[in-house]
């Protein structure tokens, strides 16, 4: 069972990468410039990335990508003077079916969900925004196979903490989190899994950027590595939700409140290195771009031998 949310997003970049062999930065023309907006990898699993998009260019490019046997893999929607803008990444893994939605009312992304749901789709993401003071939702779906998995949005911080602490005492992992401002208040969307591993894990919401700085710094320190990060505004005010674990893992690269032109120069570096983005998570504050958050990881550090053993720890 899910809920309808509203809520109100304000720009912030938030990325993951991976690596394999060496990847190739396309320059396109945005606003005149010549800005590494999109990017291909040669690779394994080829990928691209775009942000900036207007509803309909993110269609467009979804379209076009799409066509060329392209998958959607992670959407953040966010708005500019109340007009919509899509960051989303795309690559060529993956061969189950799979289903994306964006523009979505709360009636719509309900009906959505049950009706893919019943059709034996699992959700993957869902990400919420605001355009003109109403909830709209962007989600993606597909018929991979998991574990047993629950979905809730709409939940204030409260109604959140209390899923949490009942699904996490069901051995039920925090997966995807996704915060917003819906009447001043925030409100979460959360995505949990069946525990099939013991490998250790810690999230927590509500976090200002110096708590989320601060709990970083003390995880990574105690071998955990982020794996999920979402940033959203509570009275122009930022904040973070994030999950780390100790799943193996190689190099990667984190970063939050970036400028606009500061990702850019981020996202090419990284790039260049042979990083591959992940995951995107995009705030605006008042009417400029001014945050973001990046999440990089080496491709070459998928190839890991054994197992984690260790007791699972859900804290928020």
């Amino acid at each position: 069972m899910i809920s309808a949310f509203g809520c109100t997003i304000i720009w912030a970049f938030a990325l993951m990468i991976m690596i394999g062999s060496p990847s190739e930065a396309t320059p396109i023309a945005s606003d005149g410039t010549g800005a590494y907006h999109s990017i291909s990898a040669r690779a394994a699993a080829p990928w691209q990335a775009r942000h900036r998009m207007t509803s309909s260019a993110f269609q467009d490019t979804f379209g076009k990508l799409v066509h060329d046997k392209y998958r959607l893999t992670y959407v953040s929607g966010y708005t500019s003077d109340d007009d919509p803008r899509f960051a989303a990444i795309w690559d060529q893994n993956g061969s189950s079916d799979w289903a994306a939605r964006h523009g979505m009312t709360g009636a719509e992304y309900q009906g959505q969900f049950n009706s893919l749901v019943g059709k034996g789709f699992r959700l993957r993401l869902v990400n919420g925004y605001t355009v003109a003071g109403d909830a709209r939702y962007a989600a993606i779906w597909d018929k991979s196979a998991g574990p047993a998995w629950v979905a809730r949005h709409g939940l204030s911080s409260s109604e959140y903490q209390s899923a949490f602490d009942a699904f996490s005492s069901q051995r039920y992992r925090l997966k995807h989190v996704s915060g917003c401002s819906q009447g001043n208040q925030a409100s979460y969307a959360a995505l949990w899994e069946k525990s099939t591993t013991n490998i250790t894990w810690v999230a927590h919401h509500g976090m200002t950027s110096s708590d989320y700085q601060g709990l970083s710094d003390k995880y990574v320190g105690q071998g955990f590595r982020l794996v999920h990060v979402n940033g959203y505004v509570v009275k122009n005010v930022d904040y973070y939700a994030a999950i780390w674990d100790k799943s193996p893992s190689g190099p990667w690269v984190t970063r939050h409140r970036m400028s606009s032109a500061d990702y850019q120069n981020e996202f090419d570096n990284w790039v260049g290195k042979g990083y591959r983005l992940t995951m995107i998570c995009m705030l605006l504050f008042g009417s400029k771009s001014s945050e973001a958050l990046d999440r990089f990881e080496v491709r070459r550090a998928l190839f890991w031998i054994g197992d984690l053993e260790a007791e699972i720890v859900g804290q928020i």
